[in-house]
């Protein structure tokens, strides 16, 4: 995408989530949720991703992630509009007028090698849902009820069971589809966590405790720096990532989006920790915005993989790697001690 109309469609998306972000959770509603999905739809990020060559780049698509999670917004961007046209994509699936969304484990991680109950995750609008399995099988599943989740933001669907299979990736493809979804994940918690940061800081400038502003004491100052540090570490390791998927093997990009969410996993959560501690008992409150984020980044630190999920990934050498291709900028990858949070 050339660089000019990138922005604008940055822009387009940066209007739609000041104009439909939520200010508390009582602004969650059906009717309320249902129009913000059909603005957003209505903006065609889906056809991004959709045709080969797609006409966004992977680091492009993270930044719209981004844009998304910097905002308490109902909407499936992730789901709808990112990961199952993708997904499709590597399928060579033609274009269909349905709206898919994958489908996850219970416990919001990718599907194990043995069938068990999944949800439809991030579904708002979708009318089924891909599911992936380890050997790269893609099963139609059709979402049933909502399931409960601890992020009221998220549209999360069970799914009864079964599903028809409707193809399956090469082993490459589902690596690179692995590492695409850990990285659109991680820039959309990287988005939350920096917003939250920032709403912070206004706080702080604002706040006055004891006639001065609470910005004025040190240790709130040096709370808030080291927030800001977590969240840059973050949007490193994640934009890194999502270049890596543009210009790199699937496997190299496969551990790159490992490190990034590891380091998002962790420091995401602590940087909204941070900002929570600023914010003070009011955080606390149902009224306030603060708790959407800090169960936003929560639920995320969770979902495709935890930490330790990757840690472990990381640990053991790929099988499907050859032997010497691990470059050295990947060894020093798997070394950094961002990677071992």
């Amino acid at each position: 995408m050339e660089p000019e109309e990138f922005s604008l469609v940055r822009g387009a998306l940066r209007s739609f989530a000041t104009r439909y972000r939520v200010g508390s959770a009582d602004e969650i509603a059906p009717r309320t949720r249902a129009a913000a999905q059909e603005a957003l739809d209505e903006l065609g990020l889906a056809d991004l991703r959709r045709a080969s060559p797609p006409a966004a780049t992977a680091q492009e698509c993270a930044l719209l992630a981004e844009e998304h999670g910097g905002q308490p917004l109902t909407t499936s961007l992730l789901g709808t509009a990112l990961l199952a046209p993708e997904l499709l994509r590597l399928l060579g699936a033609p274009a269909t007028t349905a709206r898919p969304t994958i489908a996850l484990a219970r416990d919001l991680r990718f599907p194990g090698p043995h069938p068990a109950p999944l949800v439809a995750w991030d579904g708002d609008g979708a009318d089924h849902a891909l599911a992936v399995d380890p050997e790269g099988i893609v099963r139609h599943v059709v979402p049933g009820p909502p399931a409960p989740t601890a992020d009221p933001l998220r549209g999360v669907r069970a799914v009864p069971g079964g599903g028809a299979s409707v193809g399956r990736l090469t082993p490459e493809a589902r690596r690179h589809w692995q590492a695409y979804a850990l990285v659109m994940v991680s820039a959309e918690l990287v988005g939350a966590a920096r917003s939250f940061v920032e709403l912070s800081v206004g706080h702080a400038r604002e706040r006055r405790q004891y006639g001065r502003r609470i910005g004025s004491f040190q240790a709130v100052q040096h709370l808030l720096a080291d927030a800001t540090v977590l969240v840059e570490a973050c949007a490193s390791a994640t934009r890194y990532a999502a270049w890596c998927l543009d210009h790199e093997p699937p496997g190299r990009a496969l551990t790159a989006a490992r490190v990034a969410k590891a380091e998002v996993n962790t420091s995401a959560v602590e940087a909204v920790y941070a900002g929570m501690q600023v914010f003070g008992g009011i955080a606390q409150t149902w009224e306030h915005v603060a708790h959407l984020y800090l169960r936003r980044v929560l639920v995320g630190a969770t979902v495709l993989a935890t930490t330790t999920d990757l840690l472990t990934a990381l640990a053991v050498p790929d099988p499907e790697v050859p032997a010497g291709t691990r470059t050295p900028d990947t060894a020093a990858a798997l070394a950094a001690p961002e990677a071992t949070r």
